[in-house]
Formats: structure tokens, C-alpha cells, sequence
């Protein structure tokens, strides 16, 4: 990989990581309604984007619109809600948990075959995720990495999907993603969560620069970019160097968040990190 390709997977991961701390601070910081946050986002993407990018439409529309769904609504709600009471470094390591997921619905829905080096690893993810989300003080469930999961298991679902739609320009799925994330956002919104006009009122700006950096930095720059650079190097290439993500985030976390790391935090990356990068970097093992 080239110096100029890697600075840009550098920023590229500056953004992912810097998402979940900008988003822990409006959403648990402030009222921050987490469907308002995915409407606004959206919409900010929608005027960046032209409306030329929704045309033509493609021949899988219909289960592009349910991968949409998944990796918009689905995934953002899930996440949004997990984030108003985890902290973004938490959540960004139980993020790479898509890697493994991934993996396993390959292995269920596409007949992939994986070896027991990769098998290991999927086993070894597992449970850093269970040693995280589980407090042995309250012997309770952090209910906030159990909605991380779940979003990142959309994520999932949605890239073997992704398998199965062709040749998509990625300024086309950005755009009809927004677009499927908008309606159903304000929707949801609007029949489910309160408060808007009031975080309007005292919320503005966090409410405005989390969407703004999430849909101009994470939705245009970074998955463009991240996109353009998986078309030109390996996957076995680019997958590794992505766990920069959770060490900006865990970085930034601590710095602007004053976030406390807990022990089983450390144990479960120990687990995590080392088993996505076996298996984003041991294709066939």
C-alpha cells in the first residue's frame, strides 16, 4: 500500500472512531432523541449528495432497499440507543465483532469454509464480547454493548446480502441509504420519541455537529474512501489496518470523554483485536 493510501485509511479510521465519541457525547451528554440524530444525518447527506445518484435504479432494488434498511435504520437505531449509555470505547471494540459475524453468516449462508485457525478466532471474539458486556460486581448485562451488537450484527446480515445485489456505484447506496434512513427515521421519531422541540431548543449544536460529522466525515468521506481503497488493495490488506478504528476511539474517548476503561474492557479487547485481525488477515485457514 502505497504512503498516500495508508494516510488515508489513517483518516478514514480517525472518522470511524471519532463517530463513536461524538455520538456518545450528544447522545449521553445530552436529550439527543437517537432516531432525530439518524434523521438529521441523513438529510445532511441527501443535500450533499445530488438526487442524480438515486438514478437509474437497480435491477435488485428491492433487496437493495432491505439492506438499506439494515445497514441504515436498523443498524444506526441500535447503535444510537446503545450509545446513551455506553461508553464509544466499549462499543467500538464490540463494533469489530462485524468481522466475526461476518464470517459466520458466510459459513451458514454462502457455504464459505473456514479452517481451524479462523474458527478459533471466531470462537475467541465470542467470548471477549462476553467477558465485556457481562459486570461480575452487579452480575448484570451492559445493556448498551448488547445494542452494539445488535447493530453490527445488521451490518452483517446486510454485507452477505451485499453479495448478492451486483455492481452498486457506492454514491448510489449512500444515497438511497440516506434516503430509506430518513423516512423511516422520522417516522419512528415521530411516533416514538419525544422531546424534539425541546432538544432543538437546549440541544441544537451537539445535535447538529454529531449529525454533520457522521454524515459529512463517516457516510461521504470515510465509506467513500474506505470503499475506493478495498476496489484497488487486498482485503487481507485493508481489514487489518481498520482496528485503528477502536484505538482512536478508546484515545479519544479518554481525552475529550473523560471515559473510565474497565478491567474486562482491556481483557475483552485482548480477546477481540488479536482474533479480527487472524481473521480478516488468514482469508482461507
Amino acid at each position: 500500500m502505497s504512503t498516500r493510501d495508508f494516510l488515508i485509511l489513517v483518516i478514514v479510521c480517525f472518522f470511524w472512531g471519532g463517530n463513536f465519541v461524538v455520538s456518545a457525547w450528544a447522545l449521553g451528554d445530552h436529550p439527543v432523541p437517537p432516531f432525530m440524530l439518524a434523521a438529521s444525518r441523513s438529510l445532511i447527506v441527501l443535500l450533499c449528495l445530488s438526487p442524480v445518484f438515486l438514478w437509474p435504479r437497480p435491477k435488485a432494488f428491492g433487496l437493495l432497499i432491505l439492506i438499506c434498511a439494515l445497514v441504515g435504520p436498523v443498524h444506526l437505531g441500535f447503535l444510537y440507543t446503545g450509545l446513551q449509555t455506553v461508553s464509544a470505547t466499549g462499543s467500538s471494540i464490540v463494533a469489530q465483532l462485524f468481522i466475526p459475524i461476518s464470517t459466520v453468516l458466510s459459513i451458514i449462508f454462502l457455504q464459505e469454509r473456514v479452517g481451524w485457525i479462523r474458527g478459533g478466532a471466531i470462537a475467541g471474539a465470542f467470548i471477549g464480547v462476553i467477558i465485556m458486556v457481562f459486570d461480575p460486581q452487579t452480575f448484570k448485562v451492559e445493556l448498551g454493548l448488547i445494542y452494539t451488537l445488535g447493530a453490527y450484527t445488521s451490518l452483517s446480515i446486510a454485507s452477505v446480502l451485499m453479495k448478492r445485489v451486483g455492481d452498486v456505484p457506492w454514491q448510489q447506496f449512500v444515497a438511497w441509504m440516506a434516503l430509506t434512513v430518513f423516512c423511516t427515521s422520522v417516522l419512528v421519531s415521530f411516533f416514538f420519541e419525544t422531546g424534539q422541540v425541546e432538544t432543538w431548543q437546549t440541544s441544537k449544536w451537539p445535535l447538529l455537529i454529531t449529525a454533520a460529522f457522521a454524515a459529512i466525515g463517516v457516510s461521504i468521506i470515510a465509506h467513500g474512501q474506505y470503499f475506493n481503497l478495498v476496489k484497488r488493495y487486498d482485503v487481507s490488506l485493508v481489514v487489518p489496518l481498520t482496528l485503528m478504528t477502536p484505538v482512536n476511539a478508546t484515545v479519544l474517548g479518554v481525552l475529550l470523554l473523560d471515559e473510565q476503561i474497565f478491567a474486562r474492557y482491556w481483557i475483552g479487547a485482548a480477546l477481540i483485536l488479536p482474533c479480527v485481525y487472524v481473521l480478516a488477515s488468514r482469508q482461507n485457514e
